[in-house]
């Protein structure tokens, strides 16, 4: 079974299980690149590592206390989300999950390509769209998430300071991943692998998908 949730912005209507918001922003939002690594505030990269490598109690016990206080701001966002929605942020275990695919659309033109030209103009409403897959930790369900009116996107692969990577491997495992609120309407979701790689995306609206994958690894 197939269920889709949709969740956005802030000031919604809501109809048959699609929440449909009323929000915008106008300022241009310039992004240097190198002071948008390391963008995790809780779950950082460097805590995760330490915790990995095992070298005493003392990460464990950092790596907790900073997975409570990522709890306790995550559970400021509740109210911002529908429920099914925030569920996935709040509960799905994703941690050791795998990316399956990320699509990344522009949106900019002002007609399809089958169709005749049309002026060009300067689109102010945020055009460009993603969308991922990830297989949770047991094999069992695959989550699709899809935002748009994205901001800004960012896949830092295989990044230059790898973890526990070797040239020419994949993204790896999910190790973790945070939500948080960034301003002006928009959110923020990063995802940190095993490798090291990270992917940050700031959005105004999310969709959550969830199916089964079946027994004979088809998704149903």
């Amino acid at each position: 079974m197939d269920v889709q949730y949709t969740a956005v912005r802030i000031g919604t209507a809501v109809r048959e299980r699609t929440v449909v918001a009323n929000a915008y922003v106008t300022d241009a939002h310039v992004v240097n690149l190198h002071t948008c690594r390391g963008i995790m505030k809780y779950l950082t990269k460097k805590r995760w590592a330490n915790t990995r490598a095992g070298e005493g109690g003392a990460q464990a016990a950092e790596w907790g206390k900073a997975l409570r206080a990522y709890r306790e701001q995550l559970e400021t966002l509740r109210g911002r989300f529908p429920d099914p929605v925030f569920a996935f942020f709040d509960r799905a275990d994703i941690h050791d999950g795998e990316l399956l695919h990320l699509n990344i659309r522009d949106g900019s033109r002002p007609a399809a390509l089958e169709q005749l030209p049309r002026p060009w103009i300067v689109p102010g409403d945020h055009p460009v769209r993603a969308e991922l897959a990830i297989l949770d930790t047991y094999d069992r369900q695959i989550w699709g998430l899809r935002y748009g009116a994205i901001r800004r996107i960012l896949v830092d692969f295989p990044s230059n300071k790898p973890l526990f990577y070797q040239d020419g491997e994949g993204f790896g495992d999910v190790a973790c991943h945070e939500l948080s609120d960034c301003g002006e309407g928009f959110f923020r979701h990063e995802i940190l692998f095993a490798t090291g790689a990270t992917l940050l995306v700031e959005f105004k609206d999310i969709e959550v998908h969830s199916r089964l994958r079946r027994a004979d690894g088809v998704a149903s």
